[in-house]
């Protein structure tokens, strides 16, 4: 697999700097968009190949996602971008214009999302009596972010099931870890059926999406939290098992949800 360009938007996010600190050192290329130009001197000292001003919430069509897109060639996007204060705008609103964005670029290969595990409609499966109550406290807790990047998470999938009826493929993943820490990384996750509410270093997490965007064989959700297995050899056994976090859900009804300007 030739090494990506990879547009990560949301660059200057915590998860974004620890991908990019790591996409540089195998080589690939990372265009880096930030909010705020003041941000962009740090970016490029952290290795990215170039750092580029745009305030996400002027994002207001897919065209303009596509402008964006069509100006860099990337073959991976990247949609790191999050706001407590403005969720539908830009966890929902801009996720899906770059999502359709991307998925009708042919030159895009890869397109992964960061999200989290409450970003579900139905208790998953596997979740015990606990996980379950977790994860209604988190969404009554914070319920706007959780719709928002549910709607984001089921426009990937259709998005991705329209681009396979076209003759295209993209490996569409959502990736979701539980609460962040900025303790060390430990190398070491559980990856796929996970625990509702976890919690998992900020390193870590980037390890596990650059591990996943290193391969052609992704795809899906992916839950995340802290673990005992290697992350190489836990993003193996994922594929291996064919574990999607997905389970449970209704895949059908997202395909047939019309999206902003779909």
């Amino acid at each position: 697999m030739m090494n990506p360009h990879v547009l990560l938007l949301g660059g200057n996010g915590r998860v974004a700097r620890a991908m990019t600190r790591l996409m540089v050192s195998r080589s690939w290329r990372v265009t880096s968009v930030v909010r705020n130009p003041q941000h962009k001197e740090d970016i490029l000292r952290l290795g990215a190949n170039e750092a580029v001003q745009c305030d996400l919430r002027r994002i207001q069509t897919v065209e303009d996602a596509s402008q964006l897109i069509e100006k860099h060639q990337p073959s991976c996007v990247v949609f790191a971008a999050g706001s407590f204060s403005s969720p539908y705008e830009i966890d929902r609103d801009a996720a899906q214009h770059f999502i359709q964005a991307a998925c009708q670029a042919d030159h895009v290969h890869q397109f992964l999302m960061i999200s989290f595990p409450a970003s579900r409609r139905h208790p998953a499966p596997w979740w015990s009596k606990q996980d379950i109550a977790s994860y209604r406290a988190e969404c009554e807790t914070y319920p706007h972010i959780q719709e928002a990047k549910l709607q984001a998470d089921e426009c990937l999938i259709s998005a991705a099931r329209q681009r396979e009826l076209r003759g295209g493929k993209i490996q569409a993943i959502s990736l979701r870890p539980s609460w962040l820490l900025t303790s060390p990384p430990t190398g070491k996750v559980l990856l796929g059926k996970t625990p509702a509410v976890g919690q998992v270093s900020i390193d870590d997490v980037a390890a596990v999406a650059v591990s996943l965007l290193s391969r052609n064989d992704t795809n899906g959700w992916v839950d995340l939290v802290e673990g005992d297995m290697e992350i190489d050899r836990a993003v193996d056994a994922l594929v291996e098992n064919k574990v999607n976090s997905i389970e449970g859900e209704d895949v059908e009804r997202m395909c047939k949800v019309k999206r902003l300007n779909a």
